[in-house]
């Protein structure tokens, strides 16, 4: 008799919705046992359901990545029921305060910090021993080209942007030589609900910055994670990978010739 080999284990936060949905999608697709997270439980019973019924396996655990001891409560369901898991997809994160540096109050910082840094945190440090253990991991973190570049009107935005893209490095340089790796994916402009939300004339101002003319979807988003986590990856290491349509390319265009 064969037996059935278990299928891999890969924690998607941020779940519910947008980039996050999506990837834990193409993941179900590729055959890993997906356990979403997100403080939307409704959504992520949701989604579960529709993960189901395509033929997957997913798992919601509801929790505020924000809040350490939710998260390590949440993890430990997650490890009783389903097992250490080798793919950790940090994607939880919150956009704004939209103004300038100065005006940006204490709470709107550390609300900000507490859920795309803090919250990487968070997973990363339950993670890693476990994957040390199991002799492998792979770590991506939902960054944004705000984290290479910064933007007015955005300081605290890119903070916690370029935070992360530091961090990733860091854990790539540690953990490396136990079979882990830690990539920063750092997304341009893709069609969410935030972005749909834009007046229209800005919309049409940033396409015209944009050489694809067009602006990215979560699932291609979801494709540059799905290769980061599987097979080909495996010698990505430490790297902040940019998908903006070129728009970081075009913006250097700009800078004078010397």
């Amino acid at each position: 008799m064969q037996t059935q080999t278990k299928a891999p284990v890969a924690v998607v936060t941020g779940a519910s919705r947008g980039i996050g949905a999506a990837i834990a999608t193409e993941l179900a697709r590729n055959g890993f046992e997906v356990a979403l997270l997100s403080r939307d439980g409704n959504a992520l019973e949701q989604l579960q359901q529709q993960l189901l019924k395509a033929g997957g396996r997913a798992w919601s655990f509801p929790c505020d990545v924000a809040n350490r001891d939710d998260v390590t409560a949440a993890l430990g369901r997650l490890e009783a029921k389903v097992g250490v898991p080798r793919v950790l997809v940090n994607n939880a994160g919150m956009g704004g305060p939209f103004h300038r540096a100065d005006e940006v109050s204490v709470t709107e910082w550390d609300q900000l910090f507490g859920v795309n840094v803090d919250g990487v945190r968070n997973l990363c440090q339950w993670a890693l021993p476990r994957m040390k253990a199991e002799g492998s991991g792979r770590i991506v973190n939902i960054a944004s080209i705000m984290g290479l570049f910064g933007g007015a009107q955005s300081s605290t935005y890119a903070a916690t942007k370029h935070a992360l893209v530091g961090y990733s490095k860091a854990i790539a340089a540690e953990w490396g030589a136990y079979g882990i790796t830690c990539n920063a994916v750092c997304p341009g402009y893709i069609e969410t609900e935030m972005l749909a939300k834009a007046p229209a004339a800005s919309r049409q101002r940033l396409l015209e910055r944009i050489p694809a003319v067009r602006f990215g979807t979560p699932e291609e988003v979801a494709g540059l994670v799905a290769f980061l986590v599987g097979p080909a990856g495996g010698y990505v290491n430490g790297s902040a990978l940019v998908m903006d349509g070129g728009l970081s390319s075009h913006l250097a265009s700009d800078l004078p010739s010397f």
